[in-house]
């Protein structure tokens, strides 16, 4: 992987200066939106005040894109060491980043573990009352009484049987993110914009503060660096699932930050008692957090 600087230069020697801080004007008469939008993304993410959340976020070398590449690789530690000696900061020894890997590995494990009996033991309680369904309009068929039938329709028993069925899809997604990330390091099973996050608390990111907000599309990461003057502030923010569309997906970054989360859902999720229809809420986005406690909800993976 390319170094975060070319040689001899930094984010802030005169070479390194990207085009729109030189006096150059970006002609933007003949773009398309995506193009425009595309161009500006790119032009912000190369200036200084954004080194190097920008180079991670835009750059053809950054870690996360050679991460998807190159996945025997260890890109992300290897960068952040770069970060720390480019910022007279020691690199993490080798005990501590592999006792972190033991670590998130039994919690990988466990969280799979757990899934997998919860998803079980719903789906034996799921398939004895669609038996008891069963045998109780079969019973009420043969005396003749047809008020319960009425009521234990096919419908009911279709959907029954769709949430066993979904209840097995969902063992199945665990167990193949199981397999997926065993063998990975625990900087790598961090989603991305925790792991940038986690760059700032370790001090290789100096300048730099991160905050995370709830939204219907997952937590939104927001990073910012405040300086003495304007023109060396830098702010950015993101959901994960942008991270998710950019990176594995091949979209583009885009502006605007989806809706917050409304709060009732997060009470609810943190309360155990979301249903989708009583909060009349899509579940899909809801399923993207997992209750943990009343102050903040984090994602399932």
């Amino acid at each position: 992987m390319a170094s975060p600087a070319p040689s001899g230069e930094t984010p802030d020697s005169p070479s390194a200066t990207p085009p729109c801080e030189t006096g150059r004007k970006l002609d933007i008469s003949n773009m398309t939106w995506d193009e425009g939008v595309k161009n500006f993304f790119s032009s912000y993410f190369a200036t200084r005040r954004m080194w190097p959340i920008g180079y991670i976020l835009g750059s053809p070398y950054s870690p996360l894109r050679a991460e998807l590449e190159m996945p025997s690789k260890n890109w992300r530690d290897a960068f952040g060491d770069l970060l720390a000696l480019e910022n007279g900061r020691d690199m993490i020894r080798e005990d501590i980043r592999k006792a972190e890997d033991d670590h998130g590995a039994r919690r990988l494990f466990n969280f799979a573990s757990f899934a997998i009996a919860k998803c079980n033991h719903d789906l034996n309680e799921n398939q004895k009352l669609e038996a008891e369904y069963r045998a109780t309009r079969e019973e009420a068929v043969k005396h003749n009484d047809h008020r319960i039938p009425q009521s234990i329709t096919d419908d009911l028993l279709l959907y029954v049987k769709s949430v066993s069925e979904r209840r097995i899809a969902f063992a199945g997604e665990v167990k193949a993110h199981y397999e997926r990330n065993k063998d990975w390091t625990a900087s790598r099973r961090k989603m991305r914009g925790r792991w940038i996050a986690s760059l700032v608390n370790s001090g290789a990111l100096p300048g730099w503060k991160w905050g995370m907000h709830n939204s219907i599309h997952g937590p939104i990461m927001a990073f910012n660096k405040r300086d003495s003057s304007p023109k060396t502030e830098a702010s950015i923010r993101f959901s994960e699932l942008q991270m998710q569309q950019v990176f594995e997906e091949g979209q583009a970054h885009s502006f605007g930050s989806p809706a917050l989360l409304p709060t009732r859902a997060i009470k609810a999720l943190t309360n155990h008692s979301h249903t989708p229809k009583c909060h009349n809420l899509p579940n899909d986005p809801l399923q993207r957090y997992h209750p943990s406690s009343t102050r903040r909800v984090n994602v399932i993976w």
